[in-house]
């Protein structure tokens, strides 16, 4: 987990600022910065795409769910 929470975290973000958006189809990691603002955070490598989802739903980060 250590690079995964590197990933996350090194960076100064918090749990509290990421969630993730779940569709029908897909899950997209997601994050909020200190001014409010959402952005998007694509991952290339499925593979630790998957692990970063993983922890974050670990950690209980918010779902929303877009239809």
């Amino acid at each position: 987990m250590k690079d995964v929470d590197e990933f996350l975290f090194g960076r100064g973000l918090a749990v509290g600022d990421y969630f993730i958006e779940q569709t029908p189809v897909s899950e997209l990691l997601c994050y909020r910065k200190s001014e409010g603002r959402e952005f998007d955070l694509p991952i290339n490598d499925d593979d630790f795409a998957g692990e970063v989802l993983s922890r974050l739903k670990e950690l209980g980060v918010r779902i929303v769910k877009v239809s």
